[in-house]
């Protein structure tokens, strides 16, 4: 699943502005999947995956096109679990071009889900 994240905390009125993540996986080969992927605002192309290994420190802004999440199912064991810890920073307002309509005032949302539209080629 893609998304981006919800954008405000509604009871404290604040905007979501940072994500981090912490790794706490030993001997998390690539095979396991899992990797945390980026991708373009267009959602056309994954720019970046980040394998969940221990210690990996993963810090990216929350705007209304942080487009993010685990498309690939895992293929670890069934014993194995990926483990994360995840922080976020808030502040009190956001620039305008954060905003998928260039205005944030006071607007709010969920997680928005996407499907990437990655363009396959032949063989």
């Amino acid at each position: 699943n893609v998304h981006a994240d919800f954008n405000r905390n509604l009871k404290y009125k604040l905007d979501r502005r940072v994500n981090t993540f912490v790794y706490m996986n030993n001997d998390w080969p690539d095979s396991y999947g899992g990797h945390l992927e980026l991708w373009g605002r267009d959602m056309k192309s994954c720019y970046q995956k980040i394998l969940p290994v221990m210690g990996r420190f993963v810090v990216f802004s929350s705007t209304d096109f942080s487009y993010h999440g685990h498309p690939q199912p895992q293929t670890c064991p069934e014993d194995r679990l990926r483990r994360s810890m995840a922080l976020y920073y808030y502040t009190n307002g956001r620039p305008d071009e954060e905003c998928l309509d260039g205005d944030c005032r006071g607007k709010s949302h969920s997680t928005l889900f996407y499907q990437p539209s990655v363009l396959l080629l032949p063989n």
